[in-house]
């Protein structure tokens, strides 16, 4: 978040690198230049500073940045660890995932305990800022709204990973108890809504142009409205769950509709708050393509609620942001995110039909049936002959008779992921990871209501202000494609599939809804459209399978790290 960044100080940062440790000797320590609570919540100036430094270790990052803490798949995205995507160099964190390689020491991509650090700087600020003196009431309960809204979102991050977890809401210290057990799955997810209705009664619609990235009552409802559709779907919502063992922590250990209805109601409460605040789907081209991507990357356009604006532009070495996500031969990329053949298939042609590809075929055919695809498909993929942007413009990548690949390829799919990165030059840029953005709730509105009044109305209402913005055809109860509950339930599946691609939803949407264990969704074989040039000089096309993916059941949730369990205090996750 630009704001964050810019108003960052090292007194925030020291205090942070002090109060991370609960060592006796440390509370013991003779006076020296380190700087203390007190000292840090001493004036207004001190305290925002650790609260912004807060943000800092709570707001997700999905962009790979470097070799340290996983932002993304450690060197990779997430995307390229789920049926949308694949990063060609074996060693990044995605090919764990990708070859079950997930262990109870390391799962390639997140870590346990840094969450953990967020949701301790959190209630470090909440208990503290009350001494402030040169903070007015209103003021400091704003702040402790955000500071709520950062460790609700913390313990949402690890939910979506580990199921039930330790909630702790006071600063932990070593003459306390500090060996907590996992709470009840439903504890934590009334502890996450409780926090947001709170902090919802206290935040503002907006703030100034110059705060951009800070909590609004919109970013609070959209986190309550997110987390309750995870907990009404079947991967926690059931009475079966996907292991024997430890039901609590996995779920609710039975099902009941009104989960859904809790859901439905929470994200029409988002788009109710957005047609009030002016939050809306940006609409102002004629180009569907154009309105995508400035969606996408326009900085503070109309339909972003959280946005974490963190990365900027990377240097020679550093961040890595550029070398892990470009394309090769595109601004120093290494390798870029190739976009699956199975990915392809789930985006629509302009006319809102299938897509069929043949198993092989010749360059024109290529060209034009690319050429067909939907316009969040153009503005998502660089497909061979597509044109990158102005700077870079048409790139070219395919094997060459002599048997050498040419032009950045090879690519593991059918192009590169270009979503994101279009407005990059090598003079400079500023990239949004998104966290919440106005478009997915209308998909998670429409999810809950097909659940609780199948069919009706709104959903497909819905549905299709997302495809009208896209530029392709509506749904509708009379088409026969959509005239049942399931069949809308797939439509949606889908629609969030391509309008919501490659932003870390898919990776946890296939999870809770319990299909990542089939064929071709995180199990199985994955296919490439690959370009060969010819001993004549022409091209053809051929479709092949570039890689063959395990799946266990067990994958549904992360195992808690062994160094954890190894304390004695913890249950592990079915299957571990």
């Amino acid at each position: 978040m630009r704001y964050l960044k810019n108003r960052l100080v090292l007194v925030a940062i020291s205090g942070m690198v002090a109060l991370a440790s609960c060592e006796k000797d440390f509370l013991e320590k003779p006076e020296s230049s380190d700087v203390t609570v007190d000292e840090i919540f001493s004036e207004k100036l001190k305290a925002e500073s650790f609260l912004w430094e807060t943000y800092s270790s709570t707001v997700p990052l999905g962009f790979p940045v470097d070799w340290g803490r996983h932002h993304g798949m450690y060197a990779s995205m997430l995307m390229a660890a789920s049926d949308e995507g694949d990063y060609e160099s074996s060693w990044v964190g995605a090919n764990n995932h990708n070859t079950g390689n997930v262990s109870t020491g390391y799962n390639g991509e997140d870590d346990f305990g840094y969450h953990y650090k967020g949701i301790r700087d959190a209630n470090i600020f909440l208990q503290n800022i009350d001494k402030v003196p040169d903070i007015s009431k209103a003021e400091k309960q704003r702040l402790q709204a955000e500071a709520k809204f950062l460790r609700a979102l913390q313990y949402h991050e690890l939910m979506k990973r580990y199921g039930a977890i330790p909630l702790v809401d006071t600063v932990l210290t070593v003459a306390g108890e500090i060996k907590l057990p996992r709470n009840t799955y439903e504890e934590c997810v009334n502890f996450i809504v409780k926090s947001c209705d709170e902090a919802v009664m206290v935040l503002p619609d907006a703030y100034p142009a110059n705060y951009t990235g800070r909590i609004t009552k919109g970013a609070a409802l959209a986190l309550k409205g997110r987390a309750l559709l995870y907990a009404a779907s079947p991967l926690h919502n059931t009475g079966s769950p996907y292991l024997e063992g430890n039901e609590e922590l996995t779920g609710y250990g039975n099902y009941d509709l009104a989960r859904w209805q809790r859901a439905a109601d929470a994200n029409k409460a988002v788009l109710n708050w957005a047609e009030s605040a002016g939050v809306s789907l940006v609409t102002a081209s004629a180009d569907p393509k154009e309105n995508y991507r400035n969606a996408i990357e326009k900085q503070n356009n109309s339909e972003l609620i959280l946005v974490n604006q963190s990365q900027g532009w990377w240097g020679a070495w550093w961040p890595m942001f550029g070398q892990f996500a470009m394309p090769r031969g595109i601004y120093g990329g290494w390798t870029g995110h190739g976009v699956t053949y199975q990915q392809a298939q789930q985006y629509y042609t302009a006319d809102g039909t299938n897509q069929v590809w043949p198993e092989t075929g010749p360059r024109g055919e290529f060209q034009e049936k690319m050429e067909q695809m939907e316009p969040r498909f153009q503005y998502s993929v660089l497909y061979s002959g597509a044109k990158w942007n102005d700077e870079v413009g048409n790139r070219n990548f395919y094997k060459t008779k002599d048997g050498a690949w040419f032009g950045g390829a090879p690519v593991n799919g059918v192009g590169f992921m270009r979503k994101f990165l279009t407005s990059a030059n090598w003079g400079g840029g500023q990239f949004n990871w998104i966290i919440f953005r106005l478009a997915e709730f209308y998909l998670n509105y429409a999810e809950a209501q097909n659940e609780v009044s199948p069919l009706a109305p709104e959903v497909y209402e819905a549905v299709n202000v997302i495809r009208r913005r896209a530029g392709i055809p509506e749904i509708s109860p009379s088409d026969e494609r959509y005239d049942t509950q399931e069949e809308l339930r797939q439509a949606i599946w889908r629609e969030r599939a391509v309008e919501l691609a490659f932003e870390e939803h898919r990776f946890f949407d296939v999870r809770r809804w319990m299909i990542a264990g089939q064929e071709g969704v995180m199990r199985g074989q994955f296919t490439s459209l690959n370009l060969y040039e010819q001993g004549d000089g022409t091209f053809i096309y051929k479709k092949e399978p570039f890689e063959t993916r395990v799946w266990a059941d067990k994958l549904y949730l992360y195992p808690i790290p062994q160094d954890e369990i190894d304390k004695g205090y913890i249950k592990q996750n079915p299957g571990w």
